[in-house]
């Protein structure tokens, strides 16, 4: 991966969109209320945040081709030469017997939605695998498993019946659910379909009258043996047991925690985001144990007395006599990244990047907060690999 390519790239694709909408944008940010004088005080009395930072963390080359085949080989587009079918999210294109290429001329305003669903189905699915992939490999390994297993689950039942059920409510909802919850999902729809339990909603396909049968049995076969390979490699690549990610999340933080505040500053907590529940357990053992248990973790539903930690730890607007210094660290997901005030902390460390932009706004908007003022400047992290 050229990351001065990457950079140079990011660069031109921001200016090309700032070119199209400042014209017809007004703007109200913080920037521009320094140069109104009613306004001008008032933001001087906050945070400045700093321009994000890198952490790179080092792939040996191995690692480095396995990173780059992953992304560019085995969950690529299709027209890309992408090796994952996805053939159980989108039975349609088999049963017409027909190629993407070919389906859009003469279909049914009913078909071509039915088709639209399936496909969206699929690249959702295939993008969900590459996001947990740059998240962090122990969810990427997590998902692989699942999804081997749904896979599994539903060429036995193919078998078997010489049927194959489809979940139309995942079709329908994908976009409204969480992803953590789109994967649950499918695991309780691979339980059912062992149990012969159809979901209320569902689409019965007969095998037998797929015009591409061979290939729809061969493709769903094919991922399977994707699936193995893979869990082979990362096996192989130790990049469970040795990840060059979180030795470089360890390191840093360390750093972060030992550096000596600034005059009439408090120490700097740090808060680290996620967007998988998968990520956070991954990560959990790993930093309680770095960090002596210095580490608040919320990955699942938030309880009163979870909140409570949150706010005795992490929020300055709370009376000196009621905050505690137990937690340096905030590990969490996406759930708080909303309406809390995290501002003891003076970095944000994006483990992964979410897929909707705003979330990343949100979350830095946790440390900067209007209310009070802690630190004269904060600090963003994203992470990227690179080739020892």
């Amino acid at each position: 991966i050229d990351m001065t390519r990457v950079k140079e790239r990011t660069h031109y694709l921001a200016k090309q969109i700032r070119d199209v909408i400042e014209p017809v944008t007004i703007r109200r940010n913080r920037l521009d209320l320094m140069e109104n004088p009613h306004y001008r005080q008032e933001v001087k009395e906050l945070s400045r945040v700093e321009d994000p930072k890198e952490w790179f963390f080092e792939l040996t080359e191995e690692q480095s081709r396995f990173y780059d085949r992953v992304i560019n080989e085995y969950f690529a587009l299709p027209e890309q030469g992408g090796r994952f079918k996805g053939a159980i999210y989108k039975p349609f294109i088999y049963e017409r017997g027909r190629t993407i290429d070919e389906f859009e001329a003469d279909l049914t305003k009913e078909e071509n939605f039915q088709f639209q669903q399936q496909f969206n189905l699929y690249d959702f699915m295939r993008r969900l695998l590459v996001k947990r992939f740059e998240s962090s490999f122990g969810a990427f390994e997590r998902s692989l498993n699942n999804f081997k297993d749904i896979t599994t689950t539903v060429l036995e039942f193919i078998q078997k019946t010489g049927r194959y059920i489809l979940d139309r409510i995942l079709l329908e909802r994908i976009y409204e659910k969480d992803i953590d919850e789109i994967e649950e999902h499918l695991k309780e729809y691979a339980e059912r379909v062992k149990k012969n339990e159809y979901p209320k909603h569902h689409k019965v396909y007969e095998i037998e009258k797929f015009k591409r049968k061979k290939e729809f049995l061969s493709d769903i076969e094919s991922d399977l043996k994707l699936f193995d390979h893979i869990l082979k490699e990362l096996r192989t690549l130790k990049l469970i047991d040795n990840d060059p990610k979180v030795e470089c999340l360890v390191r840093n933080i360390k750093k972060v925690l030992t550096q000596k505040p600034s005059p009439g500053e408090p120490k700097r907590k740090v808060v680290v985001f996620s967007e998988y529940i998968d990520t956070v357990k991954y990560l959990t053992p790993i930093l309680e144990k770095e960090f002596n248990s210095r580490v608040l973790v919320v990955s699942g539903n938030l309880t009163k007395s979870r909140v409570t930690e949150i706010y005795r730890n992490f929020d300055a607007s709370l009376p000196k006599e009621k905050q505690d210094d137990r937690y340096d660290i905030l590990l969490t997901t996406d759930r708080i990244s909303e309406g809390f005030n995290l501002n003891r902390a003076g970095m944000v460390v994006n483990y992964d990047i979410p897929w909707n932009p705003v979330r990343v706004i949100q979350r830095v908007g946790r440390i900067n907060r209007i209310s009070k003022k802690v630190f004269e400047s904060l600090y963003i992290v994203n992470f990227f690999p690179t080739e020892k």
